[in-house]
C-alpha cells in the first residue's frame, strides 16, 4: 500500500490475471516446442483479448479485503 492506495495485484482488474496467463502460455508453447515467436504471438493476443473481454463485459475479480 503507498499513498493509501492498494497495489494493483490486489485490484479486481484482470491485469495480473491476464499477464500470468499469458506468461504461462508462452512458457508451456516453448517448452513443448513452438517456435518462440509464434509462442509469444499467441500469448500475446490471448492476454489482451482475455484483457479485453474483461472490460468490454465488465468482468472483475472478488475484491481483497482486509
Amino acid at each position: 500500500m503507498l499513498a493509501g492506495l492498494p497495489s494493483i495485484v490486489v485490484r479486481p482488474e484482470l491485469y495480473v490475471t491476464a499477464a500470468a496467463l499469458a506468461a504461462g502460455l508462452y512458457v508451456g508453447l516453448d517448452a513443448i516446442g513452438v517456435s518462440p515467436i509464434l509462442a509469444g504471438g499467441i500469448a500475446v493476443v490471448t492476454g489482451f483479448g482475455l484483457r479485453g473481454y474483461a472490460i468490454r463485459h465488465k468482468i472483475d475479480l472478488p475484491a481483497y479485503r482486509r
